[in-house]
């Protein structure tokens, strides 16, 4: 027993490995769109092995509700004919496929041995160089496509280290190095994310713990406002501008407009599956643009769809008030676990913090959950969440 249990340790590190380069480096320079799907379904089946061989049906319970809410929700907006079969299914495929990574990852909980740590934590620092690199020598839109996906490269990377790093100094500062790397990309939410985390990360190996007090609540005002003003140039340009421009509104502006009309119109559930803002909806192009008048928009167009998926909250509409609930709930309780850990493991807790914070910056720009940088860290944070239970066990 204990043979097999090194030996699926084993195999999840090459997985882990296998969808970091492949499934977070290299994705868009190879033009493999299949990795993502092809992880989500491995976890599946590993996450099933895990469970038939520990004879405990009930550690399904997560999954099992996480399909019914899906399931739901297919089946309403096959109801509601919100866009084409092919739509609908698309972007169930898509949306499910972050929180099936989390839960299968949090259920097998494998751990890593010390070795395995140290060649993740040299690989990060060769792909950190790497990345630097392909900046310097001009290849950035050629290898990334874009300079946010140079930004949540080097976040991962990062998340990564510092998930298999000893926590100590000198891995404090080899990890505040690489998501240096990351402002190489010039982008602000790239700049609040890097002062959070390493704030948080002195912070914690300082002996620190995040009480929900009066001071805390200060100090996260302190923090937000610090957020605020490296990232304001950006949100300024999407969102503000846009509102005040009524010719040319711009479509991240239009797309959050749009997005609380629809959770007023489609109460309590949304749009459905492929309507709006979402991959799906531009290329099988949603009725709804057309419905709401911003079919006519730059980049929100049927010819060109561009900027339809530009953004996370938006797509919360497809969801309706219900969905809104879920979501956030889910990230509450992830917030609530990151403070539990902190009795644990300072260390997890950070993760599970920063992974909080990483997807609450990105929703405002970018669709990154959903994407395959998106994937990777909730296996990450599955991982360290379902390690803290069994210490909490």
């Amino acid at each position: 027993m204990r043979q097999l249990v090194i030996s699926k340790n084993n195999l999840f590190f090459y997985f882990l490995i296998f969808g970091y380069l492949f499934g977070v480096i290299f994705y868009d320079y190879l033009k493999f769109d299949y990795t993502d799907e092809l992880m989500a379904f491995f976890l599946v089946v590993f996450a099933g092995i895990t469970v038939f061989e520990r004879k405990d049906i009930k550690q399904l319970k997560p999954l099992f509700y996480l399909g019914l809410v899906f399931f739901f929700y297919t089946i309403y907006s096959f109801a509601i004919q919100s866009n084409v079969p092919q739509a609908i299914l698309k972007d169930f495929v898509i949306q499910i496929k972050p929180f099936l990574g989390f839960f299968c990852a949090w259920l097998i909980a494998p751990r890593f041995t010390k070795k395995q740590r140290l060649i993740a934590c040299i690989l990060c620092m060769i792909i950190g160089c790497f990345i630097v690199v392909v900046y310097i020598s001009g290849n950035l839109w050629t290898f990334f496509v874009h300079p946010s996906r140079l930004a949540t490269s080097a976040t991962v990377t990062a998340l990564l280290f510092l998930y298999c790093s000893s926590f100590n100094w000198s891995d404090i500062v080899i990890f505040t190095i690489l998501l240096s790397v990351g402002l190489l990309s010039t982008r602000s939410k790239m700049y609040g994310f890097w002062s959070v985390s390493v704030l948080l990360c002195v912070y914690y190996k300082l002996g620190g713990t995040i009480r929900l007090n009066i001071k805390t609540i200060l100090i996260f005002v302190v923090v937000l406002a610090l957020v605020l003003a490296l990232t304001w140039k950006k949100i300024a340009i999407y969102y503000i501008d846009g509102f005040m421009n009524t010719k040319e509104m711009w479509s991240r502006p239009a797309m959050v407009l749009t997005s609380f009309l629809i959770l007023y119109d489609y109460i309590p559930f949304g749009s459905g599956f492929g309507s709006f803002g979402t991959f799906a909806s531009g290329e099988y192009y949603s009725p709804i643009y057309e419905k709401y008048g911003i079919d006519k928009l730059w980049g929100l167009t049927r010819e060109n769809p561009m900027f339809i998926a530009d953004a996370y909250y938006p797509e919360l509409a497809q969801f309706g008030i219900v969905g809104v609930i879920l979501y956030f709930g889910f990230w509450i309780w992830i917030a609530r676990k990151g403070l539990a850990a902190q009795a644990v493991s300072k260390q997890n807790a950070l993760i599970i913090i920063l992974v909080f914070l990483f997807f609450l910056i990105e929703g405002t720009s970018d669709a990154t959950l959903t994407h395959n940088r998106g994937l990777f860290v909730m296996i990450l944070l599955g991982i360290v969440m379902g390690q803290n239970e069994k210490h909490l066990e």
